[in-house]
């Protein structure tokens, strides 16, 4: 196996960057979601309540500082004065900015395969089934055995695998919910792509890793299981 798709995600429930190395610590890659953004309530918010969130981009500019960057193309740093006021605009709902800290180490990386994206294309031919609907940090490929409609990671879960100088420690599946079903730059609104998953794969769809080493990551990097 191998590392296909590396991708960072700045701020909570917006699309991320894809890159080509980084650097992983026990709660995931760093600056993945470094930050959050808040509703009226000063309570952290999330796509499902505020769709239009699926369609901005962030880009990492620095330690807790993204680029935020709208469906128009316009662009604006995370820290500008005009930050907040500039976001609630594009998404139509008052909301702020905020430093966030990852706490949950089983599930410090969210990994898919190759062979996931390609079977779910498989069975829904008249959806756009795209690596930004479910978020990943790491999509894996040359699965060995993989068949074009199978899900390979669901039966990965206890297992250990290194991967460049990472050693991780695969722990649960991926409860999906209505944020797969949202507008993204590529691609579309669609019901169809959660009413399947639910429907045949108990809702789940991909898995979470915990970090047992930390280390470094790159596109291209073998993955190999140490058990």
């Amino acid at each position: 196996m191998r590392v296909d798709q590396l991708w960072r995600y700045p701020v909570k429930s917006v699309g991320g960057e894809r890159l080509t190395a980084a650097t992983v610590g026990v709660l995931g890659i760093e600056g993945d979601r470094g930050i959050a953004i808040h509703d009226e309530g000063d309570e952290v918010t999330w796509a499902g309540a505020v769709p239009a969130l699926m369609r901005l981009r962030a880009v990492t500019l620095g330690p807790g500082v993204a680029e935020l960057v709208l469906p128009d193309g316009r662009r604006f740093r995370s820290d500008a004065p005009d930050a907040a006021s500039r976001l609630s605009a594009a998404i139509q709902a008052k909301v702020t900015l905020a430093e966030h800290q990852p706490d949950q180490p089983d599930t410090a990386l969210h990994i898919l395969t190759a062979t996931t994206l390609h079977s779910l294309a498989s069975a829904l031919p008249d959806s756009a089934v795209d690596v930004s609907r479910f978020r990943p940090n790491l999509v894996l490929d040359n699965v060995p055995g993989d068949h074009p409609t199978a899900h390979p990671e669901h039966g990965w879960i206890g297992r250990r695998m290194v991967i460049g100088t990472l050693r991780l420690r695969f722990t649960k599946g991926c409860d999906r919910c209505v944020v797969i079903t949202k507008e993204t730059p590529t691609v579309p609104h669609d019901r169809a792509v959660l009413r399947w998953v639910a429907r045949e794969l108990g809702n789940t769809l991909g898995v979470y890793a915990a970090v047992e080493e930390p280390g470094e990551v790159r596109i291209g990097d073998t993955a190999r299981w140490l058990d």
